[in-house]
């Protein structure tokens, strides 16, 4: 119960603190929005940034900032520096069963129970929240790489409602698989996870979720390979990413920034200082992500570096072509990454009511879609950049006609997600 107010208590001051920081970006010019993130630095309120634009061609730019000589050290990030993805994690492993679907190993319209049928008979909560019953649709691939299997997210990483507590107190992707004191099998946590019944009815409505955890369960059984090796032979090591990882080699280590965590005063305190501490909701003080996973979750667990998150970019801004020039995918798969694909019965803001700042955003098979003013998810010409972020306040983003794109990365956890969506409208054009 402590950990959980902390972190809703948490939560709270961030949406305070980024609501009026990010008003500030609006309308900024590239050097005003540089200018004002190295401000939000110096007066203690992030840690660090980095800040990286790509276009198809390569690296643009790239700028960093840390608080330095303050009473929390602060280390300085460079391009290599491996930071925690978080939930930047997602778009790659959809974009990995993309790969399969193009392959023929699966099929969008499978349902999950071919793979896992601990999922065959799941129930789902009714609306009085005092009773389950058995769910009327099947659960499909589909479903998980769009968030409407039904499935709720862990409290401990900013999930709502009694399902979401549930994951929390059956330890169910939550902040264990981040860090933890043994590796549990992706088995192990699906069985967890089939005791305990939906939030929704798969297929009617869109909850960021586990969902891409499901999804990684789904693709190893497919594959017949543990998920950590499918991903890195199928997407890292094709793009040239040899910094990413689940677990990361010991020789590695050094290079890992750790994650911070805001320090919430009960009385005001005058002048500039460090509003943020270590993190401390790992069992083992000092614990990075990346050293020591308690499961492989898909969702949330991948390290990563600016470096590579600059070729993922280049990638994507080539229309998935691989440095010999091949395909990745073919151009329907491919599209399906780019343009929205939730049914019309979801309604014209699907997301709204599960992430913050997404109003009238769409959703790829791996990418939230920003419309233009007045656009509508119906016309990709409307489109205005497409992009991910994380509970970091990390984020990437594209633009629409993918002229360009970037990566924004600050390790303050849990921040509320306001930064990116102004620095992607502002750099972007």
């Amino acid at each position: 119960m402590k950990f959980r107010t902390s972190i809703r208590a948490i939560a709270l001051a961030l949406i305070t603190l980024f609501s009026s920081v990010s008003l500030t970006l609006a309308n900024a010019s590239e050097s005003e929005i540089l200018a004002k993130l190295d401000r939000l630095v110096e007066r203690g309120f992030l840690p660090h940034y980095q800040l990286s634009t790509v276009n198809s061609k390569g690296v643009s730019s790239y700028r960093s900032k840390a608080y330095v000589d303050g009473l929390v050290e602060v280390t300085e990030p460079q391009p290599e520096s491996l930071f925690a993805m978080l939930s930047l994690s997602k778009p790659l492993t959809n974009l990995l069963a993309l790969k399969m679907v193009n392959s023929g190993r699966i099929k969008l319209d499978d349902p999950v129970e071919m793979y896992l049928p601990q999922l065959a008979q799941v129930s789902v909560i009714t609306d009085d929240r005092k009773s389950a019953n058995i769910t009327q649709n099947k659960i499909l691939i589909r479903d998980l790489l769009l968030h409407t299997a039904g499935f709720a997210q862990n409290t401990e990483l900013m999930g709502l409602g009694p399902i979401a507590d549930q994951y929390r107190k059956d330890d169910i992707f939550g902040v264990s698989c981040l860090h933890g004191k043994e590796q549990k099998s992706l088995d192990v946590m699906i069985n967890r996870l089939a005791a305990v019944p939906l939030q929704n009815e798969p297929g009617t409505v869109f909850k960021y979720s586990v969902a891409t955890d499901v999804l990684a369960a789904v693709l190893e059984v497919a594959s017949e390979k543990p998920f950590e090796q499918l991903i890195t032979q199928e997407l890292f090591v094709p793009l040239g990413m040899k910094n990413t990882f689940f677990t990361v080699p010991v020789q590695e280590r050094v290079n890992l920034l750790p994650l911070y965590q805001p320090l919430v005063k009960t009385y005001p305190v005058p002048g500039d200082y460090q509003r943020y501490q270590p993190l401390s909701v790992f069992s083992k003080k000092g614990a990075k992500v990346g050293e020591q996973p308690g499961c492989i979750s898909a969702g949330t667990g991948l390290v990563s570096s600016v470096e590579d998150m600059q070729i993922f970019l280049q990638f994507l801004l080539n229309d998935m072509r691989l440095e010999s020039g091949d395909a990745y995918l073919n151009k329907v798969v491919m599209q399906s990454f780019f343009t929205h694909q939730l049914g019309e019965d979801l309604g014209n803001s699907p997301l709204s009511r599960s992430l913050p700042r997404t109003k009238r955003d769409g959703l790829s098979y791996g990418l939230a879609i920003h419309l233009e003013d007045g656009g509508s998810l119906a016309k990709t010409t409307t489109y205005d950049y497409l992009y991910w972020s994380g509970f970091s306040g990390s984020g990437f983003w594209l633009n629409a006609d993918k002229s360009e794109g970037g990566i924004f990365v600050s390790q303050l956890f849990n921040s509320d997600q306001f930064l990116l969506p102004e620095i992607a409208e502002n750099l972007g054009h």
